[in-house]
């Protein structure tokens, strides 16, 4: 029998730098094989990326494996984060919200401009979203469980649906590709300048991904349950407890993988009979709605499996040595996710390189791997000379008002 590891202070820190690592090497996965279009693309752009059966597994496999797994893993992190922040500041009887407040909106101000690049940017939501934790931080655990589970059954996209019968409430910012604004930003991709990338992201860039947000697609809503939920697992201590709650992980695996099977099959039954396939439109009656939850939890519980077999790894003396190789590149996790785009931009859209429409969905996966293995080295290498990341040693100086100390 494996031996585990137990867990101490540094220990229970290392994980989570490492599992923030691993969320973030599946956005990137995700991103690149999404060819970093941020938007929903005119069916013409993307004929190109499937020219054989290769390239629509591989699409297939990132959707299934990684689109909205990781995603999920990262959001849960920033929960789990405020909390550490907050009670860390309380147990030296320091109240940490009013920093927290601001430290948001300076992470606003670094998704601001990191959406200019990508339009797909989550900091500009998690930032406002981040601000109602705040208020969340005394709330009755039993409440926050009891929101998450609501939540996360699909609550929001139901009441958008009754109260306005519509896929948004948004009165703006429809994300049909062939609106005037869409053509501008798809043309800016693949014929612009940086200039008019940036004109095209800096107001309709946010409010077409609004629609996806607030809409009954519901991906803000879900931000926020899993903001919660890292919350909840922060006040169980779950990193501190991994040796006692080590047996409660394994369950939570095995009834996750329980949950695989019952959300494919609500998903499979309720598109079925809202006619999903059938040339109706999919977001416009009750039972497909009920079918994007089942989606959803399909999601929600594979990336619960990432979360559980990863720390069931990590305290694997063998597995978890590899593993502990992504904490550099999750404690750079801001700078990395801003170079990510840089690069990924750089490659595809015609401000730099202009390959979007020259490479497969195969193609981009073969540059992602290693462009993903040179950035976790890198971070490696920086955190032996440097305290932070740049960006993080920018967000903490700015979140303190005075420069911070950056080299070793």
């Amino acid at each position: 029998m494996t031996q585990l590891t137990p867990t101490s202070v540094d220990n229970r820190l290392h994980i989570i730098d490492a599992l923030r690592g691993f969320a973030l090497a599946g956005i990137f996965i995700s991103h690149m094989v999404e060819h970093y279009l941020g938007a929903l693309p005119p069916p013409a752009l993307v004929e190109g990326f499937t020219q054989s059966s290769l390239d629509h597994v591989v699409f297939g496999l990132a959707q299934l494996l990684i689109s909205g797994k990781f995603f999920a893993l990262f959001s849960f992190l920033f929960g789990l984060s405020f909390f550490m922040q907050i009670d860390r500041a309380a147990q030296r009887d320091m109240d940490f919200r009013g920093r927290f407040i601001w430290r948001l909106c300076i992470l606003f101000l670094i998704g601001y401009l990191h959406s200019l690049f990508y339009r797909g940017d989550i900091l500009t939501i998690y930032a406002p979203l981040g601000l109602l934790l705040v208020f969340f931080y005394r709330v009755p655990s039993n409440v926050i469980l009891i929101l998450v589970g609501t939540i996360m059954a699909g609550a929001g996209r139901y009441l958008v649906f009754a109260l306005y019968g519509e896929e948004t409430i948004l009165p703006f910012g429809n994300s049909d590709p062939e609106l005037p604004y869409n053509r501008t930003y798809f043309d800016a991709l693949q014929s612009g300048s940086l200039v008019d990338l940036f004109a095209a992201n800096a107001v309709h860039g946010h409010l077409t991904k609004m629609e996806f947000q607030i809409g009954i697609f519901g991906r803000w809503y879900l931000t926020f349950a899993f903001f919660l939920a890292g919350l909840w697992v922060g006040r169980i201590r779950l990193f501190e407890r991994l040796d006692e709650l080590h047996d409660s992980i394994k369950k939570t695996f095995k009834l996750a993988c329980i949950g695989i099977l019952a959300s494919v099959i609500l998903a499979v039954v309720f598109f079925g009979l809202g006619g999903a396939g059938k040339g109706t439109e999919p977001t416009t009656n009750w039972f497909t709605l009920i079918g994007m939850t089942g989606y959803d939890l399909f999601n929600i519980n594979l990336a619960t499996i990432y979360l559980c077999g990863f720390i069931l790894l990590f305290r694997r003396p063998n597995s978890g040595r590899f593993l502990a190789r992504l904490a550099p590149y999750g404690r750079t996790a801001l700078s990395s996710y801003f170079m990510q785009s840089l690069v990924g931009t750089f490659i595809l859209y015609n401000w730099g390189l202009g390959l979007l429409t020259a490479l497969t969905n195969t193609q981009v996966l073969l540059i992602a791997l290693p462009v993903l293995v040179l950035q976790i080295m890198f971070s490696s290498w920086w955190l032996g000379r440097y305290r932070f990341g740049p960006l993080e040693w920018l967000w903490r100086s700015a979140t303190y008002l005075s420069w911070q100390p950056f080299r070793k």
